[in-house]
C-alpha cells in the first residue's frame, strides 16, 4: 500500500510537472523576451500577467547576464541583419510593449545598473499621458513615459525605441488606409522626435501581424523589423518576406525557471 501511494503521488508530481516545457527539445531562433509594466499593479488590476515586480525584473535581466547572454538594441540587429551575419551565440532582445512611466522609473535603472540594453515600442499619441486604450474597469490608467524621460533613457545609451502605432488601435478593425497611416505616421514622428531611424515595429495586441494586407503595409512604412505577440523564437538568419518576429511574453508569476525555458523551448508551460 505504501509504495503503491508512493507511485500514485510520484506520477502525480511528474504528470503536474509536465505543464512546464523542461521535456522538450531546445528550440532553435531568435529570443526577444516581451514586457509590458515594471512594478505593483494597481488595486483591482485584472492584467495583473503584464507587471513584473522590480524584484523579479532585475533577477531576470541579472539571470540573462550570469549565464552569458548579450543583450541587443533593435539598431544592433539591424545591423546584423543588413550584413547578413549570425547573431552572437547567446543573443536576446529585451523589449517593452507601450511605453510606460515605469519603464523609466523602475526598468531603466535596473538595466543601467546591471549593464543590460533594452527596448521600447512607443504608442506616439500617448506620450506623457496615459494608457487610453485600455478600459479603466479592468485595468487602471497609469502614466506613460514622458518625451522628457524617453530622450533621457535614450541619451544614456540604454535604452532604444520603436513604433507601436499612433493610438494603439486593432490595426484590423480599422479600414487598411487607416491601418498604414498608424503604422507609417508614427514612424514618421518618432523619428523626428528622437532623431535616429526607427527600424522596428510591434503590432498592438499582435493584431494585423498575420494580416498579409496590414503585415505589407508595416513593411511598405519602411520598417526592418515587425514584430507579433505570438509566443515563440523566430528562426535567424530571418525571412523577411516570410513572416513576423515572434516574441517570449514574461508574465508577472514568471520565475527564473520559466526564463530560462522561454530561453531554451520557446515556451516555459502548455
Amino acid at each position: 500500500m505504501i509504495i503503491a501511494a508512493a507511485v500514485i503521488i510520484l506520477l502525480g508530481l511528474l504528470a503536474f510537472s509536465a505543464r512546464w516545457t523542461w521535456w522538450r527539445s531546445a528550440a532553435p531562433g531568435m529570443k526577444v523576451l516581451c514586457y509590458h509594466k515594471i512594478g505593483v499593479p494597481p488595486a483591482g488590476s485584472r492584467l495583473k500577467e503584464l507587471w513584473v515586480s522590480a524584484e523579479k525584473f532585475r533577477s531576470q535581466v541579472k539571470y540573462l547576464l550570469d549565464n552569458g547572454y548579450t543583450t541587443l538594441f533593435f539598431s544592433d540587429l539591424k545591423k546584423l541583419y543588413d550584413a547578413g551575419a549570425p547573431l552572437p551565440e547567446k543573443a536576446v532582445l529585451i523589449t517593452f510593449d507601450d511605453g510606460y512611466e515605469n519603464n523609466h522609473s523602475v526598468a531603466w535603472p535596473i538595466l543601467k545598473e546591471l549593464g543590460a540594453k533594452g527596448n521600447i515600442f512607443v504608442v506616439y499619441n500617448t506620450i506623457g499621458k496615459t494608457n487610453l486604450w485600455h478600459n479603466p474597469a479592468s485595468e487602471a490608467w497609469v502614466n506613460m513615459a514622458t518625451l522628457a524621460q524617453l530622450k533621457e533613457m535614450q541619451d544614456s545609451g540604454v535604452m532604444e525605441y520603436g513604433s507601436h502605432t499612433m493610438n494603439h488601435p486593432h490595426l484590423s478593425a480599422l479600414k487598411l488606409e487607416d491601418a498604414a497611416w498608424e503604422m507609417a505616421e508614427s514612424k514618421r514622428q518618432l523619428e523626428a522626435a528622437f532623431g535616429r531611424e526607427m527600424c522596428a515595429f510591434a503590432y498592438p495586441y499582435g493584431d494585423g501581424a498575420y494580416a498579409p494586407a496590414i503585415r505589407e503595409k508595416a513593411l511598405a512604412a519602411g520598417y526592418t523589423f515587425d514584430f507579433s505577440f505570438r509566443q515563440g523564437k523566430t528562426p535567424w538568419p530571418w525571412d523577411r518576406a516570410g513572416a513576423t518576429i515572434d516574441r517570449l511574453f514574461i508574465r508577472g508569476g514568471d520565475n527564473n525557471w520559466d526564463l530560462a525555458l522561454q530561453l531554451k523551448c520557446g515556451a516555459s508551460r502548455l
